[in-house]
């Protein structure tokens, strides 16, 4: 990660409050929800005991997976938002709770197979393909054999939020304060590299589509729903599933 990409989500990060977290945990965005439908469904169908969410932040995706499981791990570069993290689920009393911070590229306080699930959203679209190999194979490191590494990210092949990003970055980072973001269908070749047996790609979240800065404006929005009648946008995230052989 480039020293300008890691400032800015610390600044990012500094703005997210216990309350904001709280509140977020609480009132999950609608991704969030569809994504842990996703998540609890594996879990359950496959008895998973413990996950580990890379590249947490706030950690709204695993506080709401936390109680399916016996295990839930917090991995993070920043400490202040770690700290944040800690303090919540400690208010909220979840069990199994473990935060730590570390580089996502090298996890060494992290022994071999220790998770049954790695997974995160909203980290590897800022990364070249070589790079997005790299992570996923720190990814696949720490998974138990038989275990499962999900990465979901924005899809950029949907155009509602293509158009935004595109129109966003190039208003600034008023409009949008997040680092760039690479377009790539699905993570098939760097799953692949990384020795994981490819499962799956599915798109989810329409909804959030329809709230972009260029479409949540009733005149937009009206144009966009239109289109979609003929172009059948795909949801706004998109999730891909990988299982590390046996």
């Amino acid at each position: 990660m480039s020293k300008d990409q890691k400032q800015a989500w610390l600044d990012y990060s500094k703005g997210i409050t216990i309350e904001h977290i709280k509140k977020a945990y609480n009132n999950p965005t609608s991704f969030q929800a569809e994504f842990n439908v996703v998540l609890n469904k594996l879990v359950a169908e496959n008895n998973l005991q413990s996950a580990i969410e890379i590249g947490c932040e706030a950690g709204i995706s695993l506080m709401l997976l936390n109680k399916s499981l016996s295990q839930s791990a917090f991995l993070d570069y920043d400490h202040t938002i770690l700290e944040k993290v800690e303090i919540v689920c400690s208010d909220l009393k979840f069990k199994g709770i473990k935060c730590i911070c570390e580089d996502m590229f090298t996890m060494n306080s992290i022994p071999n197979e220790s998770y049954d699930l790695a997974y995160n959203s909203g980290v590897i679209e800022h990364y070249t393909k070589d790079i997005r190999e790299k992570a996923i194979k720190s990814y696949t490191r720490i998974t138990k054999k038989g275990g499962y590494v999900i990465v979901a990210y924005p899809n950029h092949h949907t155009f509602p939020y293509r158009l935004s990003y595109l129109i966003g970055r190039m208003l600034g980072k008023k409009v949008w304060p997040w680092p760039k973001e690479y377009k790539f269908y699905d993570l098939k070749d760097e799953m692949k590299a990384a020795g994981l047996n490819y499962i799956s790609r599915t798109t989810m979240d329409r909804d959030t589509l329809f709230k972009q800065w260029v479409t949540k404006y009733k005149i937009t929005r009206k144009f966009f729903l239109f289109l979609d009648k003929f172009m059948h946008f795909e949801g706004y995230l998109t999730v891909c599933i990988a299982q590390k052989p046996v």
